[in-house]
């Protein structure tokens, strides 16, 4: 049975929805406190009547939503271009600033695309120019560019290294040791970078300074096979492997016929 080709830009489009949709899921869902009842708060902004759900942890807010109003009006929003449709993000976070208590200059675009008359956009939250693992700040934008919601997983309060102790050729080497086979599977390093990697406690966060890298055997490349690769997470300061998880076949098992494998340069990596 063939399998539709689908395009790159297509399964970016289908990535960025999957991971908004699941956000605005998650959050929009109603939520129980101890107390048998919503998690979600009514507070009035700077005038403004919001609905906000926080991490019972950091306090950042999961979700913010206008209930009489929209979060953001965009004028002349049939006429913005991409680049100027990404900067929609930090006016975002300036308007809202202390209820997120991060800064405008904190985001990194991760994704902006048009579906149908509606964009959907992502951030990274940074930290020193780092990205925070898992972070997210996310939203759509509506065809009369109205953002009537946003979904986040923020970090206020960073407090994690700015250098790193190890190298980075020590810490590929401490990597590649986790990885039983490592040189007879012929591994690959496909994807690596230096991450800020919070680890929640019962009562606080751990920010680790990482070399991240994911890992993949050479027969993972091929489109018969499903192998999967490894991510492998190095504190900078120590060499301790804080993470080691394994990772599912990049595109997946279900190729079209006529699939050709991707470049290393071209295969997504983990975060």
């Amino acid at each position: 049975m063939l399998v539709p080709r689908i395009s790159q830009r297509a399964k970016l489009i289908l990535s960025i929805l999957s991971a908004l949709l699941a956000t605005l899921i998650l959050f929009s869902s109603p939520g129980l406190g101890s107390n048998g009842k919503p998690d979600d708060e009514t507070i009035r902004y700077k005038g403004q009547l919001l609905s906000i759900r926080r991490d019972p942890l950091t306090q950042a807010p999961l979700i913010i939503r206008g209930i009489e109003s929209n979060l953001l009006e965009i004028k002349n929003f049939s006429k913005l271009s991409r680049k100027e449709i990404a900067h929609t993000g930090p006016l975002l976070v300036n308007k809202y600033q202390s209820l997120l208590q991060i800064e405008p200059d904190q985001m990194k675009l991760k994704g902006a695309e048009k579906i149908s008359d509606t964009w959907y956009v992502s951030y990274w939250q940074t930290f020193r120019d780092v990205i925070l693992y898992e972070s997210s700040l996310g939203f759509s934008i509506d065809s009369r560019g109205n953002i009537k919601s946003l979904g986040a997983l923020l970090y206020p309060h960073v407090q994690a290294p700015v250098t790193s102790k190890i190298s980075h050729e020590e810490a590929l080497k401490i990597g590649q040791k986790q990885i039983k086979d490592y040189k007879k599977l012929k591994c690959m390093l496909l994807a690596e970078s230096v991450l800020i990697y919070p680890v929640k406690k019962t009562n606080s966060i751990d920010y680790y300074r990482v070399y991240a890298f994911n890992f993949f055997p050479e027969k993972a490349l091929h489109p018969a096979t499903t192998e999967g690769g490894w991510a492998v997470f190095v504190d900078s300061q120590t060499g301790k492997v804080v993470l080691f998880e394994t990772l599912l076949k990049p595109l997946g098992c279900c190729v079209p016929e006529d699939w050709v494998p991707p470049k290393p340069e071209e295969m997504k990596p983990k975060w």
